[in-house]
């Protein structure tokens, strides 16, 4: 298990170095990165529905307890397995799909970061790391969203799900610190669950919990980012709708039940929020004419489904919801495999320009009916299976609930049959496209996933058996429902057979049915909340920003000193005066505090961003000849490369910077300037004097007498920096990082990136040379 979480992060490396160099075929390197999420099926096949979950624990830090803990029971192993399927289909389905013009390295980098991530996230046994797991996957799919960032949609989208499911993150980061104090462990396998139920904590973390599962699985409210996030690349959309991200709600919902299901609220709120988001998705996919964003709210729609079957948190719901998780990812993907093709073929995905597709796509049109027809929930397909053992549960719960479960599925099968309307009546493609059957680089993965969705519906007994290997770990061993075909004259059939009787008229009347949904089209909607929203938090800050602190630096620099001006002489006001002599400084520093000043001096004459640099950087250097002659030779090589890197990256950012212009002052503001000015020297001034004699015995001591007894270094500072105070020194590290990658970012912001299809960019002038200022 932990070879298969860990392998991806590393090949991911390794895929952004291959990346330029091996070109498309940097996804067969992807594909092997989920060879060992695969051979977890292995011993879950092997071991039976009975066996004991199998712990992986490495232990990080002992001393403090830190440890990573993967716990492989179940419905975790199913879950990882059916990860590895998906992405390894999606990593060579991505061969024959990408244009040669793809920043492959980048691409699969982030695909096999967020394939890591969400094996992680299914397979962690420790509650910390499973929150660290959601959140990475939070960030890799921003990224896998924003890819062709060209796009003003795309880049849309990414915010979009990376605010929404950032949301949900802030919540689960609270749950999980709750759980772990009400339940007295960080593992999942370790909580005292009495405990949990009986804490004051116990409502609170329920509902945070549900607040990070409907924000990551797209419930209501939260489903607005879920087809805004199909700008992705259709390779990614297949596998971040099929089997990872957008599940994770749901995973988080199956996993978690077991210690909320008890509580009425657990499933008062869950079950009729995901009734209502399978109806309302349902709704609005039937009335797309994007072949994508069609799958998209068809998506949210299922995912409403396997919610309210896991929000019931009874066997009976638990064996049907996973029974229907396994379907779904299989004619999920492979539908979105298929518009991918047609997208790929026809140079379009819009329903009005395409028609009469199965003469020129035969292979794809035999995919796409087997998966939408199982979409559907059509007889003999896994798709069928599933739907009767989701009305037999909502049948359980009353007629309210078959009611609407039954007008949800009316709807899927509409608008099932609607995406096959591409391939149905005179051909139709945009001028100049001549469709015809993909390469099987790309039909081979759809096909197979269209197959799977059809022995899933031929071979029952194989499917129930799958589907019970998650029994003891979801608690449905006890249920005694099993898969098939025909289980008699039921009343889940009687409803089955309302369903194709209101699916069928819902496409006779299509044209009537669009018109009502213009009609019924509410002015106010999740998107328009989200945009009013942060259009509104945009005017808030800039207002707030512009009556604080202006709009010119120089002002914003004014406010800023007099404020910590104001705090620190309230400190200096409260604290008692005490100011000690600095005694005689050594006669060798005086040329070095002349060049100090000297370098502030001319820092205010100088008239150019050049000489304003090269003069700053006397300062900079004259403080390492300080330390030198204080003799601390390492603080004045640090202070030295400090210095060299701030030249360089003064002298990058001034290449693309305006030239610099003399704001107007007027005499008071000078008067203003001078007293900042001169109460920040004398503030400073007054510092050093108070910090001159410690307030507490010095440590410096005990570093000199236990750094060799303790660290086994004879240079104290050294030891320090490593062994005494290490985590400051990774965090200090990391900061340096992330500061480098910025400026790397920043340096690299005139590469724009290309989506497919796209011309290739005209070579661009080089950039005027700042002409210098007298």
């Amino acid at each position: 298990m932990t070879l298969a979480v860990f392998l991806p992060f590393l090949l991911a490396a390794l895929a952004a170095w291959l990346g330029p160099r091996l070109g498309r075929r940097t996804g067969y390197v992807a594909a092997l990165a989920f060879v060992p999420a695969l051979l977890l099926a292995v011993p879950l096949a092997g071991a039976g529905p009975g066996a004991a979950p199998a712990l992986e624990v490495t232990r990080w830090v002992p001393d403090l307890g830190l440890a990573l803990a993967f716990r492989g029971d179940g419905f975790s192993l199913l879950f990882a397995a059916l990860i590895g399927v998906i992405g390894t289909l999606s990593s060579l389905y991505s061969v024959a799909y990408l244009s040669g013009h793809e920043r492959f390295g980048r691409f699969y980098a982030y695909l096999l970061l967020f394939g890591g991530s969400m094996l992680g996230l299914v397979l962690s046994d420790n509650l910390v790391a499973l929150f660290g797991f959601w959140e990475m996957t939070s960030v890799t799919s921003f990224l896998l969203i924003g890819l062709w960032h060209t796009r003003s949609a795309a880049r849309d989208g990414a915010v979009k799900a990376f605010l929404v499911s950032a949301l949900g993150g802030l919540g689960l980061l609270a749950a999980v610190a709750m759980i772990g104090l009400a339940g007295g462990s960080t593992t999942l396998s370790g909580l005292d669950v009495e405990a949990l139920r009986a804490s004051p904590l116990f409502v609170p973390a329920l509902l945070l919990t549900l607040l990070a599962a409907f924000t990551k699985s797209a419930q209501l409210p939260f489903h607005l980012w879920l087809p805004t996030a199909m700008e992705a690349p259709t390779p990614v959309s297949a596998f971040l709708h099929s089997a990872t991200m957008v599940k994770a709600g749901v995973v988080l919902v199956a996993k978690f039940g077991l210690l909320f299901g008890s509580s009425p609220l657990w499933g008062g709120i869950i079950v009729p929020v995901g009734l209502a988001t399978l109806v309302w998705g349902a709704w609005i996919a039937l009335r797309q004419t994007d072949l994508k964003a069609l799958l998209a709210y068809s998506t949210v729609s299922q995912l409403g489904l396997l919610m309210s079957l896991y929000g019931l948190s009874d066997a009976e719901g638990r064996f049907a919801a996973t029974a229907h998780l396994l379907n779904h990812a299989a004619f999920k993907a492979a539908l979105f495999f298929v518009v991918g093709i047609i997208d790929h073929e026809t140079g379009t995905r819009e329903l009005p320009r395409l028609g009469g597709l199965r003469k020129a796509l035969p292979v794809t049109f035999a995919v796409a009916l087997l998966a939408s027809l199982s979409m559907a929930g059509v007889p003999p397909l896994g798709g069928f299976i599933s739907k009767e053992l989701f009305y037999e549960a909502m049948l359980h719960r009353g007629p309210l609930f078959i009611a609407v479960a039954v007008l949800g599925s009316a709807l899927t099968f509409a608008y099932s049959f609607r995406l096959l309307r591409v391939f149905w009546g005179p051909p139709r493609s945009p001028p100049g496209a001549e469709p015809h059957e993909a390469p099987p680089g790309l039909t081979g993965p759809a096909a197979l996933l269209a197959l799977t969705a059809l022995a899933f519906g031929l071979l029952p007994g194989v499917a129930g058996a799958l589907t019970r290997t998650a029994q003891n770990a979801l608690d449905f061993a006890s249920y005694r429902g099993y898969l098939s075909l025909w289980h008699g004259v039921t009343p889940a059939l009687l409803a089955t057979f309302v369903t194709w009787g209101l699916g069928g008229l819902l496409i006779l009347q299509a044209a009537r049915v669009g018109a009502l949904g213009r009609r019924l089209t509410p002015r106010v909607n999740a998107n328009t909340v989200y945009y009013a929203l942060t259009e509104g938090v945009n005017i808030l800050s800039s207002r707030l920003i512009a009556r604080t602190q202006g709009l010119a630096l120089p002002d914003q620099l004014r406010i800023m000193l007099g404020a910590a001006g104001l705090i620190a002489g309230y400190a200096v006001w409260r604290s008692p005066q005490v100011f000690h002599s600095i005694g005689t400084p050594p006669l060798a520093l005086l040329p070095v505090a002349a060049l100090l000043v000297a370098g502030a001096v001319g820092v205010l004459l100088a008239r150019s961003r050049l000489t304003a640099v090269v003069v700053t950087g006397l300062t900079g250097f004259g403080s390492a000849a300080a330390f030198l002659g204080l003799r601390a030779p390492d603080l004045a090589l640090t202070q030295l490369l400090v210095e060299a890197v701030t030249v360089i990256l003064f002298l990058l950012v001034f290449r693309y910077l305006p030239r610099t212009r003399d704001l107007p002052r007027t005499r008071w503001r000078y008067g203003v300037d001078l007293l900042l000015a001169g109460s920040a020297g004398l503030g400073a001034t007054l510092l050093v004097l108070a910090g001159v004699r410690f307030l507490a015995p010095p440590i410096s001591p005990y570093y000199l007498e236990n750094s060799y007894r303790l660290g086994g270094g004879r240079n104290v500072v050294n030891v320090l920096l490593v062994d005494f105070r290490g985590f400051d020194t990774l965090g200090e590290i990391a900061v340096v990082g992330m500061v480098a990658l910025a400026v790397l970012g920043l340096v690299r912001l005139g590469k724009k990136g290309r989506a497919p299809g796209e011309p290739p960019p005209v070579p661009a002038s080089p950039p005027p040379k700042e002409k210098e200022e007298a």
